[in-house]
């Protein structure tokens, strides 16, 4: 099982700033958010972590905001699912 690298920062507490935008992103193989500090530097947590400042921004990939993603999950879901059905169907044959 692979865990969170030790980012050397334990003596700060990391908050983003109010009103920064919260990003869904992938850090060094880790899947969580991405936000940023008053002072502009980067942040990444995982669901089970603090924040953390970003130490290479190469290995940061930001992939959309939480808010946008999850309100389209919520319009999606609320349409009957479509592109869910659409995805997981067999591909039948025209006959």
């Amino acid at each position: 099982m692979t865990t969170v690298p030790n980012f050397a920062s334990t003596d700060k507490l990391y908050t983003p700033r109010p009103g920064a935008p919260v990003r869904y992103a992938t850090y060094t193989g880790f899947e969580g958010f991405a936000s940023v500090t008053a002072d502009w530097t980067v942040l990444f947590r995982t669901t089970g972590s603090l924040w953390y400042p970003v130490l290479d921004q190469a290995d940061l990939v930001i992939l959309g905001l939480v808010g946008e993603a999850e309100a389209q999950l919520v319009l999606d879901r609320c349409a009957g699912g479509y592109a869910a059905m659409a995805t997981s169907r067999q591909n039948l044959e025209v006959r």
